[in-house]
């Protein structure tokens, strides 16, 4: 029998949070492998990479915060 308390909202909004870096991660990974097939150097593959995770980082963060809903 487990006699801790249950998580609190903190710890899920915690989870949600990380879940929500590492699906812009591979949203980033992703990005950054199609820009370079096209034969992109190093640097625009990694511009491209970088704000594809901004963009997909900004969404989840908003749709984290509409879910939410008013406190």
């Amino acid at each position: 029998m487990d006699t801790q308390p249950p998580a609190g909202p903190s710890a899920a909004r915690a989870l949600w949070l990380a879940v929500a870096g590492l699906f812009s991660l591979v949203i980033a990974l992703v990005a950054g492998i199609l820009k370079s097939q096209t034969g992109a150097g190093l640097a625009e593959s990694a511009l491209v990479s970088g704000g594809a995770f901004a963009a997909a980082m900004a969404l989840c963060l908003a749709v984290l915060t509409a879910v939410q809903g008013p406190r």
